[in-house]
């Protein structure tokens, strides 16, 4: 009985997207920040932005080199990044465009939660 109730934990949390990882911003038209956060080889992270945003840009830097490893700076708001490597990395989220005087909404979250 024990054993069944912890699977069906385990199955439940397996099933659960890591939503507690993901980062929640607002950014003015303009505006930068960047996040931090440990990557795998190949993840993807990917940014949206509410109905007021125009432009979004995420750039992927290597948290050690400082250098620039991938970039999403077309003209959207929906940018995604990808991990060259296994590592930690510095993701700058910039807002080009943001329609809105009081700013932006924006979302900034990976394949598996960083």
């Amino acid at each position: 009985m024990i054993t069944t109730a912890l699977a069906v934990a385990t199955a439940a949390l397996a099933a659960t997207p890591a939503q507690a990882q993901d980062r929640s911003l607002w950014l003015y038209s303009g505006e930068s920040t960047s996040v931090e956060g440990y990557l795998g080889y190949g993840e993807t992270v990917y940014g949206s932005c509410d109905e007021d945003c125009m432009d979004m840009d995420l750039y992927l830097y290597d948290a050690f080199t400082g250098e620039l490893v991938y970039e999403d700076s077309a003209i959207d708001s929906t940018p995604f990044v990808v991990a060259p490597w296994e590592g930690d990395f510095v993701i700058e989220v910039t807002m080009p465009n943001c329609a809105h005087p009081e700013g932006c909404a924006a979302w900034v979250s990976s394949d598996h939660g960083f």
